[in-house]
């Protein structure tokens, strides 16, 4: 792999990268959000 098709590839890793984190981050804040309505639902 040469250098200038690791720089044309990088840019498109990061972006997967950063969508997989947001995509986990998203899901644990769901699911805490849905714990706290199931527990306000419950009282």
């Amino acid at each position: 792999m040469d250098k200038y098709s690791l720089i044309s590839v990088a840019p498109s890793l990061a972006i997967v990268a950063a969508m997989i984190v947001g995509t986990v981050v998203g899901i644990v804040v769901l699911k805490k959000v849905i714990a706290k309505d199931a527990a306000a639902a419950n009282q």
